[in-house]
């Protein structure tokens, strides 16, 4: 006679008892990456709209942790000049984690998970291109929409060419295309590996002290996310200067030349980082029979 109980198979009549293997095969890593495959996917097919939104609530997350991260890096910058952007990097992470924790639709993690799934054949790769490029263009919306709010309020509108906002952008957009592109593919390795760490971790502590500090790696080193570009060119454009729309007099190099090549390479690196080397390289090292790959499994 067996009796199971916490995970644990006891066998009455011998007084033995045996551990239960894992659930999944897979793998912890596999079981969290193919359950969001299939969430996203399904919900992209059945009900776009509501998946829309939750694509544009993930732009407005990050925008406004991007926000509360460049306020508070000015502060610190103004009694300790030089730390204001560790103090934006290592508050940055905060944006993700609302990602994270009320679920929304980022497109770098989108971008992961859709060659993860598209290599291990769940998806094609005309269908996980879509909905990449789609979660982009509404992560964008969610973006302005946040910004031009921040743009009207007490702390956020009518800051000057001295703040770290300023600063932050000018110097992202006097970067060249390589440097962008390659930073780009850096920046989005980073974002996942904290991404797939948090999916795999328990403890909500530990989740987000990991999380914390993989953002603020990327962050505090200038790399270059596309999601977190359209949070701090928007509020660039709404939030510096007197009026409406007018950050591109405080800021030159604010034009919509500079804009746009950043965001196109900062998207196709992100793209290579993020979805092509982070989702296609974990989605064959999780894969197969061999007992190599399932040594690297668990």
């Amino acid at each position: 006679m067996r009796v199971r109980s916490l995970g644990v198979n006891h066998d009455v009549s011998t007084g033995t008892a045996q551990t239960e293997k894992p659930s999944s095969p897979d793998g912890a890593m596999n079981t969290a990456a193919d359950a969001a495959i299939r969430k996203k996917s399904g919900l992209f097919a059945d009900d776009p709209l509501r998946y829309g939104v939750r694509a544009v609530l993930a732009g407005a997350y990050l925008t406004l942790g991007t926000a509360f991260a460049v306020v508070a890096g000015d502060a610190v910058n103004d009694v300790a000049p030089g730390l204001g952007p560790v103090v934006f990097g290592m508050c940055f992470f905060i944006g993700l984690a609302m990602i994270l924790q009320v679920g929304a639709e980022l497109a770098t993690g989108t971008m992961m998970f859709m060659v993860f799934g598209a290599v291990r054949g769940h998806l094609s790769w005309g269908r996980a291109v879509s909905i990449i490029m789609w979660t982009v263009v509404l992560n964008l919306v969610g973006a302005v929409l946040v910004a031009v709010i921040l743009g009207q309020s007490g702390k956020m509108g009518g800051l000057g060419a001295d703040h770290l906002l300023a600063t932050l952008s000018d110097g992202k957009l006097h970067k060249g295309p390589w440097g962008v592109l390659s930073e780009g593919i850096l920046a989005n390795c980073l974002v996942n590996v904290a991404i797939l760490g948090g999916l795999t971790m328990k403890d909500y502590a530990g989740k987000f002290l990991f999380i914390q500090f993989v953002i603020g790696a990327f962050v505090v080193l200038g790399l270059e996310h596309v999601i977190a570009n359209f949070s701090l060119f928007t509020l660039s454009l709404f939030c510096l200067g007197d009026g409406f729309a007018s950050g591109a007099d405080v800021l030159p190099s604010l034009t919509w030349s500079n804009v746009l090549d950043n965001w196109g390479m900062a998207l196709l690196g992100n793209f290579i980082g993020g979805g092509l080397i982070i989702g296609g390289l974990y989605s064959w090292l999780n894969h197969g029979s061999s007992q190599g790959a399932r040594l690297y499994r668990d």
